[in-house]
């Protein structure tokens, strides 16, 4: 059963976990460092929420401040500080936004917004506290560079006395940047708490939600991603669902005036790229192409489908790329659609996996090089999906299929709701961990 945890106006009851770690820092006040490792939806986002609430209440007439860390500041205002002020709204306190400085304002506290993407950002400020959301969303590299800002930064006394702390809330990627920051605390012998919570601990969940989800991933990735372990899921095959037995179909013939998406990969010399059709809720894989120049490419695309509807899909870091080629793009009578950010490669590689899983992509035989690289595409030693060199290596085809596979189905009715359970998107059912009383 949930657990009263803080009196205020909204009369909000949490579940253990929450208020474990919205506690954590005033049980322990000699900890400076904090971690809620759980499972998607498990009210990682509401906890963050709830915790800002009450830091607001308890440091109202000091000017403190709080550094909030996402993935994206857009992100950021989409889910927690936009969840945060409709709170404020609703539990009637004042407060002030600045939405061009990203800051907002409750009493004497300031809360700032910093995008996790650029780390050296966190230089600018210097905090009481910082809440970080979804550090293991990040390459492991960048997240060390992040965590170790924070723990720069974070360096103001509290005026109670209590010393400057960060908190961590996540869902576990594997043996990734977190698990690596914790691993690296314990050999210093550093204090921090670590706080475990699992998808079904949150009992506003559906049923119907929590059985597709654990019906969706294998043992491992139940553990990690659901239960809130740290799992090694970097060894073998990247691409583990892909069963060509199954997977691997027949060419399809494709209809003069049926849609055709395409995902690009770009490298100087053979950009890949994979067109694809959608039938019966499932993406069929038709055709591949290598283009040794991208300029040539609405061109060849065009001549391959002469009257079909064309979506291209490119890698969203090619801004300056596409923007060189727009006439060529419109000359052929393509839609370019260029995304605002990739998805981590981990959000990818599982997304691809779970398609194949629950057969809703294949590959025809047309596209015997996308059924090669799915085959062999194996973890490094570092646990990374392998970068090869040249023009055969696997990850620039699989690379062009994770554009296209994602890009479509977060717009597609059919499949946007197995991208909302296998993403991070699930995080969107953490703002259902706690409820009124």
């Amino acid at each position: 059963m949930p657990v009263t945890a803080i009196a205020d106006p909204t009369r909000i009851t949490l579940y253990r976990h929450q208020q474990q770690l919205i506690q954590a820092p005033y049980k322990y006040l000699d900890y400076e460092y904090f971690f809620l490792i759980a499972g998607y939806g498990s009210g990682k986002t509401s906890c963050d929420k709830f915790m800002l609430l009450s830091l607001c209440q308890r440091y109202f007439d000091y000017p403190i401040k709080i550094g909030v860390l996402g993935i994206t500041i857009t992100l950021l205002k989409k889910t927690l500080i936009g969840d945060f002020v409709r709170l404020l709204i609703s539990a009637g306190i004042p407060y002030l936004y600045n939405k061009q400085d990203n800051i907002v304002q409750v009493g004497a506290v300031e809360i700032i917004m910093i995008a996790l993407e650029y780390p050296d950002d966190v230089y600018a400020h210097n905090f009481n506290i910082s809440i970080v959301d979804e550090l293991d969303e990040l390459p492991l590299e960048k997240a060390i560079a992040a965590f170790k800002a924070v723990q720069e930064r974070t360096r103001i006394m509290l005026p109670d006395g209590r010393l400057p702390y960060s908190l961590f809330t996540t869902t576990a990627q594997g043996y990734r940047g977190t698990y690596k920051i914790i691993e690296d605390l314990k050999e210093q012998k550093q204090k921090y708490v670590k706080i475990r919570a699992s998808t079904r601990d949150n009992k506003s969940l559906p049923q119907r939600y929590i059985d597709r989800l654990y019906a969706l991933y294998d043992e491992n990735e139940r553990l990690a991603y659901l239960e809130g372990y740290f799992i090694n899921l970097a060894t073998g095959r990247v691409y583990g669902d892909y069963d060509p037995g199954k997977d691997y179909v027949p060419n399809i013939t494709v209809g003069e005036h049926e849609d055709v998406m395409i995902g690009q990969d770009f490298n100087s010399g053979f950009s890949k790229g994979v067109a694809k059709v959608k039938r019966d809720g499932t993406l069929f894989a038709v055709s591949t192409f290598s283009f040794p120049n991208i300029a040539h490419a609405p061109s060849i695309i065009r001549s391959k489908f002469p009257t079909n509807p064309i979506y291209w899909y490119p890698d969203c870091t090619s801004k300056d790329i596409m923007a060189g080629y727009t006439s060529e793009i419109s000359n052929a009578g393509i839609q370019l659609r260029l995304g605002s950010s990739n998805p981590s490669v981990s959000e990818r590689i599982l997304f691809v996996n779970k398609m194949f899983k629950l057969n809703k992509s294949k590959v025809c035989k047309a596209a015997k090089d996308l059924d090669t690289g799915l085959r062999v595409r194996q973890f490094d030693d570092t646990g990374k999906p392998e970068k090869g060199k040249g023009e055969d290596a696997p990850d620039h085809i699989c690379d062009a299929n994770e554009y296209v596979d994602v890009r479509v189905s977060k717009s597609d009715p059919e499949l946007l709701a197995l991208w909302q359970m296998t993403s991070s998107s699930a995080r969107r059912y953490d703002n259902l961990g706690a409820i009124a009383s």
